[in-house]
C-alpha cells in the first residue's frame, strides 16, 4: 500500500504570520478561514479554547493552521506549538479503522461536518488522522 500524506496541521500563536510566511515562502494559497468550536478543538486536541482554523493549498497539499483565542492559553501553550498532526490517505479506511480497533490501538472518533474524522494516537501522543484516498 502507498502511503500518502495529504495534510499536516500546525498549532501556532500567530496564524496572521504564519499565512503570510507559507504564501511568500512557498506560494501556498489561503484556502478557507474559521473559527473551530472549544468543544470540537479539546475533542481532537485537548486543548479547551476556540481555535482560529486556517487552509491553505499549494499542489494538492493542504497546510492546516490552528490559533487559539484565549490569550490565557496562548500563554500557557508557548511550547506547544509546531506540527500537531498530519494526515494519512488509506484506499480503505474501514477496514484500517477495524483492524486497529481489534488491536486496541488509542482512537479517537468524532462526527464533524456530517462525516465521521478518525485521529490515531501514536506513543508520544502525535495525533495521525486516518483519511480515505479518493485516488
Amino acid at each position: 500500500m502507498k502511503v500518502t500524506c495529504d495534510h499536516v496541521g500546525i498549532f501556532t500563536m500567530n496564524a496572521k504570520a504564519m499565512k503570510e510566511f507559507y504564501a511568500n515562502a512557498l506560494g501556498f494559497e489561503t484556502g478557507s478561514e474559521s473559527i473551530l468550536a472549544k468543544a470540537l478543538v479539546n475533542d481532537i486536541f485537548g486543548v479547551a479554547a476556540d481555535c482560529r482554523f486556517v487552509k491553505m493549498h499549494k499542489d494538492g497539499f493542504v497546510l492546516e493552521i490552528f490559533e487559539p483565542q484565549s490569550s490565557e492559553l496562548k500563554a500557557r501553550m508557548t511550547n506547544q506549538v509546531g506540527i500537531n498532526h498530519w494526515g494519512y490517505c488509506v484506499p480503505d479506511r474501514a477496514t484500517l479503522v477495524q483492524k486497529l480497533r481489534r488491536n486496541g490501538a488509542p482512537l479517537i472518533e468524532l462526527e464533524r461536518n456530517d462525516h465521521i474524522v478518525y485521529f490515531l494516537i501514536d506513543p508520544d501522543g502525535n495525533r495521525i488522522e486516518l483519511r480515505q484516498c479518493l485516488t
